[in-house]
């Protein structure tokens, strides 16, 4: 056999093989095409789709830790002294366009290391018997447990869920206190400002009014038909937008303590800073505001730097004792200044220190307190 036959010989062996190969070969199927998260721009930033949906979700939060401090205040006998504690919050918002407008939910938790979350109502067992006693509906939250904050859906412009009023939107400051009054003694003041409500929100770009019905204390207890409280309030706010001044006014009332409330904020851009002005008037005690009849205050946030800005405020209370009769019902003012600064990106400080000083009209205290705050949000 000469070389040239055992070559074509070895050739014809390896190409019988490889085809026998090919023939038994393994093809890998092809890979789905995945679907990628992508951006929604529709809602503003921070948005994407659900995979296989047109809704568009936005995840967000903070980590907030701070230490608080105040003097004695032996109005109310509270001790000086400091506390801290760390929140940790989430907020999952989602948004879809329906043929009604668009259909958006948004559910918040959350938790704190130092601050507990109690709610009551105590009900008649029969109103018109005083010696049949009473029943008192709770619930809390352990310092440590997530529990729920703001949480609605809202379609269009109709609102329903479990959500703030007026009186808790505020100025960026921490000195003129919008929801209530500096803590002197003689009830809860502060408002019921997160209750389960219905609002409903005509918004025409520079001019918007919504109207809105109330569940006080909804958080709590069985609301039976036995002549208990009728927990009830309906308010309503218009706001008007004229350049760089925007101007609010707020009306509320409580079905059971038949009593009115009402609130003007105005903020303008002057210089380089905005002039925010509060002011708020009460008929009686009501859950909409019972800090006092009437109160006014001013802050001006100054921007030093484009990270580091100062509000300097005041505040003043009249008749802060809802009382029957005639005289002197006391007054109570407070001044402060808060100092934020941005550290980096999502990442921010603030300090703030008060001073108020309490006259109830048969005593008087004063007392120091403030805060320091960082806080992360994403």
């Amino acid at each position: 056999m000469n070389i040239k036959s055992l070559l074509l010989g070895s050739a014809a062996a390896l190409a019988a093989v490889s085809g026998a190969q090919a023939a038994d070969a393994i093809v890998a199927a092809e890979p789905e095409p995945m679907e990628y998260v992508r951006v929604c721009d529709a809602f503003g930033t921070g948005y994407f789709y659900i995979p296989g949906t047109e809704t568009c979700l936005k995840i967000g939060g903070y980590v907030r830790v701070q230490v608080d401090g105040r003097s004695d205040f032996d109005l109310n006998g509270q001790q000086g002294g400091y506390r801290t504690n760390t929140r940790g919050q989430i907020a999952v918002e989602a948004k879809n366009d329906t043929e009604f407008g668009t259909l958006s939910s948004k559910v918040t938790l959350r938790a704190n290391t130092n601050v507990s979350n109690s709610y009551s109502v105590t009900v008649p067992n029969d109103p018109a018997d005083p010696t049949a006693g009473s029943t008192t509906y709770s619930t809390s939250q352990a310092n440590n447990d997530f529990y729920l904050e703001e949480t609605y859906l809202q379609l269009g412009g109709l609102r329903v869920g479990y959500f703030y009023n007026y009186f808790d939107n505020g100025l960026p400051g921490e000195t003129v206190l919008s929801d209530g009054g500096p803590g002197f003694g003689g009830g809860g003041f502060g408002g019921d400002t997160l209750n389960n409500s219905i609002r409903y929100t005509y918004d025409a770009g520079s001019f918007s009014v919504y109207g809105q019905v109330d569940a006080f204390n909804s958080q709590a207890g069985w609301k039976t038909d036995n002549g208990s409280d009728d927990e009830i309030g309906i308010n309503g706010v218009v706001t008007g937008k004229f350049g760089g001044v925007t101007v609010d006014f707020f009306a509320g009332y409580d079905f059971d303590r038949e009593e009115a409330a009402f609130a003007s904020t105005l903020t303008a851009a002057i210089g380089p800073g905005s002039l925010g002005v509060f002011a708020a008037y009460s008929t009686g005690a009501n859950r909409y505001f019972d800090a006092s009849e009437w109160t006014i205050g001013a802050e001006y946030a100054i921007k030093v730097t484009d990270k580091f800005s100062i509000a300097p405020g005041v505040q003043y209370w009249d008749n802060i004792v809802f009382a029957d009769g005639e005289g002197d019902q006391g007054d109570a003012w407070r001044v402060g200044v808060t100092a934020d600064y941005k550290i980096t990106t999502n990442l921010a400080a603030k300090a703030t220190i008060n001073y108020t000083d309490v006259d109830s009209g048969t005593d008087s205290a004063d007392r120091w307190d403030g805060f320091l705050r960082l806080q992360r949000s994403f």
